[in-house]
């Protein structure tokens, strides 16, 4: 996939999506997982992204779209989703992307502040 691709498919305005639009049109570098391997039905990614979700609130990580991922990949039942993931540097913050199978659509994306890793928390 290209980049302008991508951040074409983050047109929303939900603050994750602008985030993570911002990060790739700055250069963030990014991935997106092809075949098979890479798509996971979105009922086995709910229960752990719930988990992650709580971890991240209870040591006061900040996050993006979060609980409204979490709550996409429930109601997307068996469907398979496609997994990608978007990294900005300065300052170091991980994008979580959930696509269409056929990559047509980003169906949720996840931000979450990689500067609790450096302090050590």
């Amino acid at each position: 996939m290209r980049r302008q691709d991508l951040i074409s498919l983050l047109a929303g305005e939900s603050p994750v999506n602008k985030a993570c639009r911002k990060a790739l049109e700055q250069g963030a570098s990014f991935l997106i997982y092809d075949g098979a391997t890479g798509l996971v039905p979105a009922s086995n990614l709910a229960p752990t992204y719930r988990v992650r979700e709580a971890h991240t609130r209870e040591r006061g990580i900040p996050t993006l779209g979060f609980p409204a991922a979490v709550e996409t990949l429930q109601a997307l039942g068996e469907q398979p989703v496609r997994l990608g993931g978007v990294t900005q540097l300065n300052p170091p913050y991980y994008f979580q992307l959930f696509l269409a199978a056929d990559v047509a659509s980003v169906l949720a994306c996840i931000g979450v502040d990689q500067q609790h890793q450096q302090r050590g928390v």
